[in-house]
């Protein structure tokens, strides 16, 4: 997989544009597809049409299918002041970062420090999008002041525009190739992984492992993932939250008979700004998610009475403090 951002259109040499579905409609009729180059104005360097395709997981007893895309072609880069060009959107996202949580490294590269992030968000009277009312904030310590804690608040603005921005890119992108190469992300002393921070929704299985390995301990996680539908409380109804759910994933097991699925949603009382995110967009989220415990349901075969299906149920559930946690991807 290549390090660049995932296209949806690119053209031709004599400047005719080929989408996405365009090229794997091509492809199913078992035709070949041109050559092809970036369409940004500032840009042509080569692209390559990668169409829909099943790939094999050593976690997975069936493979999984990957949506087609457009991609960087072998040693091709983006011009300069293209729109695609991941590397620099990164550079500009670091620039424009506080240092004390995305700070440089003596070798050129970038550290983004997740322990200021995993105290931001679990720091309570904190808002990522309004000042918070005086009666509502925390008691003060001794020592400190109401102007403390606005820069405290403006800090942390800051780092969760950082944190979304960056999960947002990486969402953008094929692989974690580019970002895992110019960021580390840090823990405390402990380095994170990117494959243990940023979660594809074909992941949703290793995310919800993940989590239940990590508890109440582990470091704020990223999803991405297509909205399947949204959900508000009817009248009568016993809870408040409305809830934005995104399409879960099927696993099988080594029994016929036995189906695993992994469930994903956001719950938050602004149940407009859960319905800004459109059915079918892709949006990036990041925090501390909730991973339920499995629920099991046996459903009996309608044609064969003595045979049944068990269907295990796997629920990841992030309630967001801050509405910068949720991006929508482009």
């Amino acid at each position: 997989m290549g390090k660049g951002i995932k296209m949806r259109s690119a053209k031709d040499h004599r400047g005719h544009t080929y989408t996405v579905e365009t090229l794997q409609r091509l492809k199913d009729a078992e035709g070949a597809a041109p050559p092809l180059l970036c369409d940004d104005p500032s840009c042509a360097c080569s692209v390559r049409f990668v169409p829909r395709h099943q790939q094999n997981r050593s976690n997975r007893i069936e493979s999984i299918d990957v949506p087609a895309y457009i991609g960087l072609s072998t040693g091709s880069e983006h011009a300069e002041g293209c729109r695609y060009d991941a590397a620099k959107r990164f550079t500009a996202i670091a620039d424009q970062s506080d240092p004390e949580f995305l700070s440089a490294l003596g070798d050129g590269k970038r550290e983004l420090r997740l322990f200021a992030l995993h105290n931001g968000l679990r720091k309570p009277g904190l808002s990522g999008d309004a000042s918070v009312a005086a009666g509502n904030r925390p008691a003060a310590k001794a020592g400190s002041s109401s102007t403390d804690f606005a820069a405290s608040e403006r800090k942390l603005d800051s780092y969760l525009r950082t944190a979304s921005d960056l999960v947002v890119l990486r969402a953008m992108c094929e692989s974690d190739a580019l970002l895992a190469a110019e960021l580390t992300l840090r823990m405390g002393a402990k380095r994170i992984p990117w494959k243990q921070f940023f979660f594809e929704a074909d992941r949703l299985d290793e995310a919800w492992e993940f989590i239940r390995r990590g508890g109440e301990a582990a470091h704020p996680i990223a999803l991405a993932a297509a909205v399947r539908h949204h959900h508000s409380p009817g009248p009568g109804a016993t809870y408040k939250s409305s809830f934005m759910n995104c399409f879960s994933l099927t696993r099988k097991t080594a029994d016929p008979r036995r189906l695993e699925t992994f469930e994903i949603s956001v719950a938050h009382a602004d149940a407009t700004w859960l319905s800004s995110f459109p059915v079918g967009s892709e949006v990036a989220m990041f925090g501390f998610w909730k991973a339920a415990d499995a629920v099991e349901r046996v459903v009996p075969d309608k044609r064969d009475k003595s045979q049944s299906t068990t269907y295990v149920t796997h629920k990841l559930t992030l309630l967001p403090r801050f509405k910068k946690q949720l991006a929508s991807v482009p």
